[in-house]
């Protein structure tokens, strides 16, 4: 092999292509990456040995050299995955920015014991495929430790992200009380009909949690009712309702305090979600909006002030929302991502003067040229 190198030392373009071929070949991809280098930098004209850092080039070799780089990237990156090697693929993708396509590979591999831990990580701690990921860590390592990763990793992920794993949360402990729920009727010998539903179990069977019984890990429900408000499905929060509504049937020792504006946890939830499916809507909004003039935010944070806008949002109350905003949200308070956008309540209800006139008052420029645009 080194005499077919030597021998086309006069015609470098064959020479690279056949090292290439070589190093593919023997599976010493690192190695082809550090000759499609080598080979651009030939082609430029670059040095060899001493070489410059991309900060001191000049334009147009600069962004050549960063091209070449992406490309030899994606390249290796692709021939990882071919073998199978995740990780290894990822530490090239990344670079590239072709996030894309690791998430790809992810959706058609099965998972198995020897790779779960490396595509499990991957798949959720690097955020590629957070949904995947947080869907196979509750198969393999159940209830308990995905719900203290997902806590773990709640400030970490995108919202869009956060909410796909907070609805295989709900869904999964839904079934997994209701399943003990029906279990537990089995061992009494009374008929289980088929009901999907925790809370027409309970309104038939108020016995099943009296003298502190219960079916679910009390910290794991109220966790889990917790991250269900993110969800916007009805159907989804049906089951939100139903875990809500089970947690606000246990023995007063098991409903454990949350921070306001839930400070009594599965009642204020109930009114939260049932607001959504149009239940109770007007006594939902007037304890939130109190809730959200009366929390002090330097305290407990902006929770209440976003649940409130929030719920109007999802109630169809934009308008009400913008009007709202003055009053509840500081001067200066940057909310969280979590909460609807000024913006955004604007374009629900078309509410543009409001939307400029707090603009104003709040000499958010940037906002207010955003609002032109849009408008």
């Amino acid at each position: 092999m080194f005499e077919e190198i030597a021998a086309l030392t006069h015609e470098p373009d064959q020479m690279f292509q056949r090292a290439a071929q070589q190093l593919l070949e023997s599976g010493e991809l690192h190695k082809l990456f550090d000759l499609r280098l080598m080979e651009c930098r030939h082609r430029l004209g670059l040095s060899h040995g001493q070489e410059e850092s991309l900060d001191a080039l000049a334009e147009p070799l600069r962004s050549e050299l960063e091209t070449a780089y992406t490309t030899a990237c994606r390249e290796v990156g692709q021939l990882y995955l071919e073998r199978g090697q995740a990780q290894e693929a990822w530490n090239y993708l990344r670079a590239a920015g072709e996030k894309h396509m690791l998430r790809k590979w992810l959706g058609s591999v099965v998972l198995d014991e020897e790779h779960a831990d490396e595509l499990i990580a991957l798949a959720l701690y690097e955020a590629i495929d957070p949904e995947r990921g947080f869907a196979w860590l509750l198969a393999r390592q159940g209830t308990c430790n995905a719900i203290t990763q997902l806590e773990g990793l709640a400030g970490q992920l995108p919202a869009t992200d956060l909410k796909a794993c907070a609805t295989l949360m709900v869904r999964h402990v839904h079934d997994e009380l209701l399943g003990n729920l029906q279990g537990h009727l089995k061992r009494l010998n009374r008929p289980v009909a088929d009901i999907d539903s925790i809370s027409t179990i309970l309104h038939q069977h108020p016995d099943l949690v009296e003298a502190g019984a219960y079916h679910i890990d009390t910290s794991h429900l109220a966790t889990t009712v917790r991250f269900a408000r993110l969800l916007t499905d009805s159907a989804l929060i049906q089951l939100a309702i139903d875990l809500a509504y089970y947690g606000s049937c246990l023995d007063k020792e098991l409903q454990y305090p949350d921070q306001p504006p839930f400070e009594d946890l599965y009642p204020t939830h109930l009114k939260f979600f049932r607001a959504q499916l149009n239940e109770q809507v007007p006594e939902a909004v007037d304890y939130f909006g109190c809730q959200a003039r009366q929390v002090a935010t330097d305290v407990y944070g902006s929770a209440a002030i976003e649940t409130y806008l929030i719920l109007l949002a999802r109630t169809d109350q934009a308008e009400l929302a913008l009007r709202e905003y003055t009053e509840v949200v500081p001067q200066d308070y940057t909310l969280s991502p979590m909460a609807p956008s000024l913006l955004h309540l604007a374009q629900c209800c078309n509410g543009w003067d409001r939307y400029f006139e707090i603009c104003q008052s709040r000499n958010d420029l940037v906002g207010f040229t955003l609002g032109q645009l849009i408008s």
